[in-house]
């Protein structure tokens, strides 16, 4: 009998224990490239995968994502090993009030103009509705400036504007982004002014399908100080073909066609010396949940020396 009064006992200063709701994503993808630049060719396997960890309890929220690829490297070339398996995003969302709470470490969305990769530790977002705009308060524990977002819907136009403090050069900037939908097109504006000399940008896009076929054309406009380094369907990864001070034009042309997903992609840059970037994407989902995309990209710059063509050929999966 006292054995069982002491049991209770101990049960009754117990708190109650809630499981957090977890789930496990992730996906892995495998690109053999072969690369030649004026008669020389290099041919290249590298892999990328990422696992996305996400636990939640209540209206809290943690997520973590872990990532190892070919540029880590091996530790040990007798065992083969992988060096690292890097811990990327970490981050914790939840509510006080009315007030969403996010800190932890991110990378940002890529606009047209700018593709955010920048992980900084600290980072923290407060951001609530007033009166049906969205305002956001955002910053972190690096260099980078606090930012103010004010976001919302005005007659059918989404807009967005964002307000950067002095950053490390102590130099504030002004971010607007605007869409809407006019007669079937979709129209964007996306524009950066800045307090540095020579650092605003402008990007419009405009897209529209006609018979199965999705069109968009993007035009960026660049001061001579700042470089478009975005990544999106319009221009591709900007980064890998654009200097500060260059100014581009695209044309993208996608869709289906006996099961793939096709896609041509003509990109003129205004350069110090001009030229051209085309790229011709088939995309083909397989057996097992994998997905087999072939790209050829040929890039035509000023003077035969400069020219080159990339193969892409990349299998990936995602669970």
């Amino acid at each position: 009998m006292k054995k069982q009064l002491l049991a209770a006992a101990v049960a009754a200063t117990m708190t109650s224990v809630a499981f957090a709701d977890v789930s496990i994503t992730g996906g892995m993808k495998v690109n053999y490239t072969n690369t030649d630049t004026n008669g020389s060719t290099v041919d290249a396997v590298a892999h990328e995968l990422d696992l996305q960890v996400t636990g939640k309890t209540g209206a809290t929220t943690v997520y973590m994502e872990l990532n190892n690829d070919s540029a880590d490297g091996v530790v040990d070339n007798t065992q083969n090993k992988e060096s690292n398996f890097d811990v990327e995003d970490a981050w914790m969302k939840t509510s006080i009030g009315s007030v969403a709470v996010k800190a932890g470490t991110w990378n940002g969305t890529d606009t047209i103009l700018a593709k955010d990769s920048t992980r900084t530790t600290g980072n923290w977002i407060l951001s609530t509705d007033v009166s049906g705009v969205s305002v956001a308060l955002e910053g972190d524990s690096g260099a980078s400036a606090v930012k103010t977002t004010l976001a919302g819907d005005i007659a059918g136009v989404a807009a967005k504007y964002v307000m950067k403090g002095a950053d490390s050069n102590g130099k504030a900037s002004d971010e607007l982004y605007l869409s809407t939908e006019v007669a079937g097109v979709a129209v964007t504006y996306a524009g950066i002014s800045s307090d540095a000399a020579d650092s605003d940008a402008a990007a419009f896009t405009v897209s529209k399908e006609f018979n199965g076929v999705t069109v968009s054309y993007s035009d960026v406009d660049a001061d001579a100080s700042y470089k478009v380094d975005g990544d999106t369907a319009a221009f591709g990864d900007a980064a890998t073909f654009m200097a500060t001070g260059d100014d581009a034009s695209a044309i993208k042309l996608s869709t289906s066609m006996a099961g793939n997903t096709v896609s041509a992609r003509f990109v003129s840059v205004d350069s110090t010396n001009d030229f051209d970037v085309n790229t011709f994407t088939v995309t083909r989902p397989l057996a097992g949940g994998t997905t087999l995309e072939v790209t050829y990209t040929d890039t035509d710059k000023t003077g035969s020396d400069n020219d080159s063509e990339l193969l892409d050929v990349e299998l990936a999966v995602k669970f």
